[in-house]
């Protein structure tokens, strides 16, 4: 699985289970194709907006010549690196 999938799934279960919410919400979510096809396209949208971001910061911007999937990449290290450390 790409990195770019990765970080869209990971926006996707965000959205779709809410702060404080648990298996009940998950369920739901997962028992409803349109929710999760509507919550993805979504999550695409976020996800390509955040690396255009990333990709048009001012320089030094060691990302603007990156691939969308380098990109990805380095925003699920440091989603991981926030979890490990609190």
């Amino acid at each position: 699985m790409t990195n770019l999938m990765k970080l869209i799934i990971y926006k996707m279960s965000s959205d779709a289970i809410p702060k404080g919410g648990g298996a009940k919400d998950g369920i739901a979510f997962l028992s409803n194709p349109k929710a999760m096809h509507n919550t993805f396209l979504v999550a695409r949208k976020y996800i390509e907006n955040t690396i255009l971001i990333v990709r048009q910061a001012k320089e030094p911007n060691p990302w603007k010549d990156k691939s969308d999937e380098e990109i990805a990449g380095e925003i699920l290290k440091r989603i991981e690196g926030r979890r490990r450390n609190g």
